[in-house]
């Protein structure tokens, strides 16, 4: 997949984890099973967590094509 992770949140009251990913043009939620499937980079393992209501972390850098 070409698709990064930005970051993980906690499942509340005993829900699934799940990973915010940008793949390319679209960008969703993902679980963490799935996430860990599709083979994700980074590992799940290594994504910063977002506590509900904190501030997100900045997004992925990434080369932006101009329009000429």
């Amino acid at each position: 997949m070409d698709g990064t992770g930005e970051y993980r949140l906690r499942g509340a009251d005993g829900h699934t984890h799940t990973a915010f990913v940008n793949d390319r043009s679209i960008a969703f939620n993902i679980s963490e099973k799935l996430y860990r499937w599709r083979g994700y980079k980074p590992s799940f393992d290594e994504l910063p967590w977002v506590e509900a209501g904190a501030p997100l972390p900045p997004r992925t850098a990434r080369t932006r094509i101009k329009a000429r």
